[in-house]
């Protein structure tokens, strides 16, 4: 059914609106001269776009950053699953008027190739979260016919590894919610998924990948994208019931089924993890303790003011810090029973979260490909040697002229997708802005950019108020910036790194 919307004179070049049509919203944009009619919502948790940014034919979404080509609606850049809809459009004088179908669907998948029997070669991915997953698709979109097997030592589909210190933990999200696709999905697309398969070594020379379990597999092109595998601390009590740490789904359900059980739990490790897990075992009313060495939680990454902030939310909320102390010792017999701290406070506790950071899960490759920190280097293609690529956590790659490994979920996805897209040959460089979020108690906290250390900040807004933005400064240019609800503005940020068109820190 057509719809009479707007006129052109309410919708000026680089804007948009989201409009109704009837029982429906419709996204009207004016890209570059040109009116276009989307769906409306992010097809990542269906954020109304309308909220985000319009950059010349980028549409980026407010929550998570995800990006859309205005002119079509084609998905650009994670974590947006498939590409919105485009409606009919058609000028009449200065009436905008729009074809809207009664029952459409909310996405469209973006183009990609049919597998093809006669077309032979094999292009492996071991490591089965969204930088695989992404990948899988990357290598269709970029026109890949040949066989395509992701290999994963889990027995999920790929997941929304966020939500499992998130909504997921805290029982507000429910199993169905967690895959990123269906099994069919992968079967229409000619994606095999081996669940269940631990990689035990790469022959590069061979181009071969022995299992723990079960017969080498040839490939053509290989991906690694195994991600980070948790730190534990090396101390007496670590291996003991009721120790965990949180990386995986299956983490997430374990942590889930004895935080119904815990009184008391002690979280090892203030890192964005650690305290997501406080925050979220909470809700099953657990009292929970954090220990970490710092002086101020994530001082390192937001700078004392912030973090000084976002300890007082969780001591508000009711959890305990304990701060500059180290774990020493965990007691018990079977299970944990209490932590003992360098101070020699004893800290009773029916349960135990390790937050302590993860390194690259790459002992399966041979030394040679590794970095001392066991990464993998890349070029700007995620190419880290002959037919083997990189991507996720354990990737090292160039940005100017240094080397930067970021553990970020988004850029995992989207390195996923570009390193996909390359072995089927496209030739893209990577080049996203990282971003991330982070649920501290109520508050969802934003951060684009990246930067090791900064030498001031600037911020804007109150860090007591309902909405502030922080700038990380280092060798005189804005490398990095934390939002809270400051949505767009974030996103016009991100913007502005993408294009290098960041302001001056005196103009800021």
């Amino acid at each position: 059914m057509q719809h009479h919307l707007l006129n052109t004179d309410e919708l000026p070049t680089g804007t948009m609106k989201s409009v109704s049509a009837g029982d429906q919203e419709v996204l009207l944009l004016n890209v570059e001269g040109e009116i276009v009619a989307l769906y409306p919502k992010c097809t990542h948790y269906g954020a109304p776009l309308a909220d985000g940014v319009l950059n010349g034919h980028r549409l980026v979404c407010p929550w998570h950053h995800a990006c859309y080509d205005a002119r079509n609606g084609t998905h650009l850049e994670a974590p947006g699953i498939d590409a919105l809809p485009q409606y009919e459009v058609s000028v009449k004088g200065k009436e905008i008027w729009v074809e809207v179908p009664e029952d459409g669907s909310d996405r469209v998948p973006n183009p990609m190739a049919e597998p093809r029997l006669e077309n032979e070669a094999t292009y492996a991915i071991i490591g089965g979260g969204a930088a695989g997953a992404y990948a899988a698709e990357g290598m269709r979109e970029g026109g890949f016919t040949g066989r395509i097997v992701l290999f994963t030592d889990e027995e999920e589909l790929p997941y929304d590894r966020p939500n499992c210190s998130k909504d997921y933990l805290q029982g507000e999200a429910p199993e169905e919610w967690m895959p990123l696709r269906g099994e069919d999905f992968y079967q229409k697309r000619g994606i095999v998924l081996m669940k269940g398969h631990r990689a035990q070594h790469v022959d590069a020379e061979k181009k071969e990948i022995q299992f723990e379990k079960g017969e080498p597999v040839q490939y053509d092109k290989l991906l690694v994208c195994t991600g980070g595998a948790p730190n534990r601390l090396p101390i007496t009590g670590a291996e003991l019931d009721n120790v965990f740490t949180l990386r995986s789904l299956s983490d997430s359900r374990q942590l889930i089924k004895n935080g119904k059980k815990a009184e008391k739990v002690v979280v090892i490790g203030a890192s964005f993890i650690g305290m997501e897990a406080a925050m979220s075992l909470q809700q099953h009313d657990c009292e929970v303790h954090v220990v970490a060495p710092d002086k101020v939680p994530f001082a390192k990454v937001f700078g004392e003011a912030l973090g000084q902030q976002l300890r007082k939310w969780h001591e508000s909320a009711g959890i305990h810090f304990h701060l500059e102390e180290e774990v020493t010792q965990i007691e018990g017999q079977s299970g944990c029973e209490a932590v003992i701290l360098g101070s020699g406070k004893r800290l009773p506790a029916d349960m135990v979260v390790m937050g302590v950071g993860v390194h690259p899960a790459t002992s399966f490759l041979p030394g040679e490909l590794l970095q001392e920190d066991g990464s993998l280097k890349t070029d700007q293609y995620l190419q880290a040697g002959q037919d083997i690529y990189a991507a996720g956590d354990i990737a090292s790659y160039p940005d100017g002229d240094q080397y930067q490994r970021i553990e970020h979920w988004k850029v995992a996805c989207q390195q996923g997708r570009i390193a996909g897209k390359n072995m089927a040959g496209a030739g893209e460089a990577f080049r996203a802005v990282p971003f991330f979020w982070s649920v501290q108690q109520d508050k969802i906290i934003g951060y684009a950019g990246f930067t090791q250390g900064f030498d001031e900040t600037i911020t804007e807004g109150e860090l007591t108020g309902d909405s502030f933005m922080v700038h990380y400064v280092k060798d005189g240019a804005i490398r990095a910036t934390a939002s809270l609800f400051r949505d767009e503005e974030l996103c016009a940020v991100q913007e502005l790194m993408y294009e290098n068109r960041m302001p001056s820190p005196d103009q800021v």
